[in-house]
């Protein structure tokens, strides 16, 4: 039997695959802690109208110190890649000289508020394992692990 063509579906088509879509966020529920939505609550809220390409903003909250010098930074990526507002804090840093303030927690916090002001339907934030002082960070913020497991794909010729 040969192989099943691919095809890129046309974006005037992407309405196609909505059901599937909303199966896959009805299923995807029980790995994430928070209280489990309806389908019609699902596709009314979350699933926008899909589209065939993004859209985003990068929105860097920072303070400063005393010199006006930027002590701290919380990079946040807002984007809908179709089916609702989604959000990342890209990065987190403070300047050695500014840690054990509070900065980060209160640039997190004003993250979680920008995404709560922007009607994000998922937020997430990256960190290994090892590094304790992240999680307590992100979990005092609200985040949560998930059982995920992340793969990443680099080409062949970068490095």
């Amino acid at each position: 039997m040969p192989e099943p063509a691919v095809e890129r579906l046309a974006p005037a088509a992407l309405e196609e695959v909505r059901g599937m879509l909303l199966d896959l966020m009805v299923e995807e529920q029980g790995s994430y802690d928070h209280p489990p939505a309806s389908r019609a609550q699902i596709d009314r809220d979350l699933l926008s109208e899909l589209r065939p390409a993004f859209s985003g903003e990068n929105v860097m909250l920072v303070t400063r110190d005393g010199a006006g010098r930027v002590a701290a930074l919380c990079w946040c990526v807002i984007y809908d890649p179709g089916t609702g507002l989604e959000g990342e804090v890209a990065e987190v840093y403070v300047r050695p000289d500014q840690r054990g303030r509070g900065l980060a927690r209160r640039l997190l916090g004003e993250a979680v508020e920008l995404f709560r002001a922007r009607r994000v339907t998922f937020a997430s934030v990256w960190t290994h394992p090892t590094n304790r002082a992240a999680i307590r960070l992100y979990r005092s913020a609200g985040f949560a692990p998930t059982e995920q497991m992340v793969m990443t794909w680099l080409p062949a010729d970068a490095g």
